[in-house]
């Protein structure tokens, strides 16, 4: 395989860094980003230093990794995680998790890394978020690989097998740990369900035995949950649409929602970390209903990521207003119920409140299923 085979998915180079940051500053939104990062830092300096970055790894390690930490002290009422001793410094992973938010899903796992100086992941993200040239240059500037959405069958199958073969190549060979999203496109209902057809497009890559393929990823559940989202609004508007007539989604939408993601207050988040999959997971018995190893796989997944999903005061208040009951109300405040009730009031009464609700309730009942 030569050094071209993945040049038209992968990130930037180290070498092709300098000149994606001399493009990245010459942006108008630069010198307002880089004051947010650092307010006590005239935003020329900042530039400078930007400008002085010589490796995808200085970038994360500083820029990244402040943006970051500053979007959590900002719009969050604290972050933390768990299960992160599930992980073995020797042993990159493929991390398949629930997505909730476009980007912080990913990066926030990425600030734990650094946290715990551990080598950042790639990062699968579909290429229609690539809608500037800027936002090009800094997702491909921070690990990001491209995953084509659409097209014709034929097409779009050998696009999958390229990528599956990229992610085999990083993993297995490179030794670079991976984070994919379990299904295209965001969770908007609250139900974190992985999609057969990643686990389909993670067996094209190997000429092993699908099973043995997917074992050598050493696939690793994760589950995050935020307290509140802040595209929750837009995402029950979208919901609601797509159930009475269609929904058509607008020139820049996924710009706005990644905005709104990093700067809407989120409350409390949590990022839980689990158990990497065995092969025995992998090849057991299918159960009922599972057509295949694709179908079985995603189940065993849904599982894990669905009982490590930390649950929120918004997830049990939500539960309580949707089926008329107060079971959980020790697990929610006054506060809390005052701010949801006005948050929720913003959308039109009946379908539409409903979907909201059942947007921050379905975690609960997920769980439990699964109990």
């Amino acid at each position: 395989m030569d050094n071209t085979s993945f040049d038209d998915i992968r990130p930037y180079y180290d070498s092709e860094l300098p000149a994606a940051l001399e493009r990245i500053t010459q942006w108008e939104l630069i010198p307002q980003i880089l004051r947010f990062i650092y307010p006590q830092i005239p935003a020329e300096e900042s530039m400078k230093r930007l400008k002085n970055v010589k490796s995808v790894e200085e970038l994360q390690t500083t820029f990244m990794y402040d943006a970051i930490c500053r979007v959590v002290k900002t719009t969050s009422q604290g972050f933390d995680y768990s299960g992160f001793d599930y992980l073995r410094r020797d042993k990159p992973c493929l991390y398949v998790s629930n997505h909730r938010d476009i980007t912080l899903d990913a990066f926030l796992l990425q600030m734990i890394l650094i946290e715990r100086q551990r080598k950042t992941s790639y990062i699968i993200f579909g290429n229609n978020l690539l809608e500037t040239p800027l936002m090009r240059d800094l997702y491909l500037s921070n690990k990001l690989v491209q995953m084509e959405r659409g097209g014709n069958p034929m097409a779009f199958y050998r696009s999958l097998q390229h990528l599956s073969q990229y992610i085999h190549h990083l993993i297995v060979d490179q030794h670079q740990s991976v984070w994919i999203a379990q299904k295209n496109g965001r969770s908007k209902d609250g139900i974190d369900s992985t999609a057969p057809a990643i686990i389909k497009m993670l067996t094209l890559g190997s000429r092993k035995p699908a099973e043995q393929g997917l074992a050598d990823l050493n696939i690793v559940p994760v589950a995050i949950s935020y307290e509140w989202d802040p595209c929750d609004l837009m995402k029950a508007n979208e919901l609601y649409h797509k159930a009475h007539g269609g929904y058509q989604k607008v020139e820049g939408e996924d710009t706005n929602s990644v905005t709104t993601g990093i700067i809407g207050p989120k409350g409390h988040i949590h990022l839980s970390i689990g158990k990497p999959l065995t092969t025995a997971e992998i090849c057991s018995e299918k159960a009922d209903g599972e057509k295949d190893l694709a179908d079985h796989v995603a189940a065993v997944l849904d599982r894990r990521i669905q009982k490590l999903y930390k649950l929120m005061p918004t997830n049990y208040l939500a539960y309580d207003m949707l089926t008329d009951t107060n079971q959980h109300r020790h697990h929610y405040s006054a506060e809390v119920k005052n701010q949801f009730l006005q948050r929720m009031n913003q959308l039109p009464e009946g379908d539409c409140r409903r979907i909201f609700l059942e947007m921050y309730a379905n975690p609960v009942l997920s769980q439990q299923k699964e109990s």
